[in-house]
């Protein structure tokens, strides 16, 4: 699963290597010793690996017995991300950025239980703040790095097994750490395009005993969360705010 996660970062990389198009229409001269604000969106690949304990299966008629480790799978998530930022340059070579962003992160898991394949979908909707330095060439290519404290709010658990699905939706589910910081780097370049890597921190879902029904099925699962960690790759474009772009860009002191 590792291989194939970084794999994903090669090609994206060389997607963007290659590119040759005139990004001048896109983006400004960025202000220098000037806020400015920045909308930003993104695609997420999204992996981690969990780890579990006391597995146990109940079947009144005795036909399942058995659960396998969860096997880990890549997310795609492109809806619903976007974050709003303010930004600040305070030289060509050194600035820093902060403001609010909402995304839609977690994982999947499959596993075996009895002959059949269960897929376990997890995530949650997060607001977070970041708070992040840039350092390189702000008018063309530069590196960031930063910490963003998130809130996961809207939790969802979907089941897959057999042909049937099931689904659970919490406001500040029990099921998920509700603050999980994270740490983020990037590559960002001209035109608005970035490539992102982020870590939580803290354990995705919290160490506690899941337990749930099979879709459809007089069966029930449940077993220990010994750990959930959870990170991702994503690519994105920062476009600068519509009303900041009919300001004068001032390249010196501002007034």
């Amino acid at each position: 699963m590792k291989q194939i996660f970084w794999m994903v970062l090669i090609i994206i990389m060389g997607v963007f290597s290659v590119k040759a198009q005139d990004t001048k229409s896109l983006i400004q001269r960025t202000p220098i010793k000037s806020w400015y604000a920045m909308n930003s969106g993104e695609f997420i690949f999204s992996a981690g690996e969990l780890k579990i304990s006391d597995k146990a299966v109940y079947d009144p008629f005795g036909s399942i017995n058995t659960i396998t480790d969860p096997d880990n799978k890549i997310r795609f998530s492109a809806f619903f991300h976007t974050s709003q930022e303010l930004h600040y340059n305070f030289s060509n070579a050194f600035g820093f950025y902060t403001g609010i962003a909402l995304r839609n992160v977690g994982f999947i898991n499959t596993m075996k239980v009895g002959t059949e394949k269960l897929t376990i979908k997890q995530r949650s909707y997060s607001l977070g703040i970041p708070v992040a330095l840039k350092l390189g060439n702000m008018q063309t290519y530069f590196i960031t790095a930063g910490i963003e404290p998130e809130i996961m709010f809207a939790y969802k658990r979907k089941l897959f097994f057999d042909g049937d699905k099931s689904k659970k939706s919490q406001w500040f589910s029990n099921d998920v750490n509700v603050f999980n910081p994270s740490l983020f780097a990037q590559i960002n370049f001209k035109g608005g395009m970035y490539i992102r890597v982020k870590y939580y921190l803290n354990d995705f879902l919290t160490n506690n005993t899941e337990s749930f029904s099979l879709p459809e099925k007089p069966v029930s699962v449940s077993y220990k969360v010994d750990s959930s960690k959870l990170y991702y790759i994503s690519i994105g474009t920062s476009i600068k705010n519509r009303k900041m772009l009919k300001k004068p860009i001032q390249t010196s002191v501002g007034i």
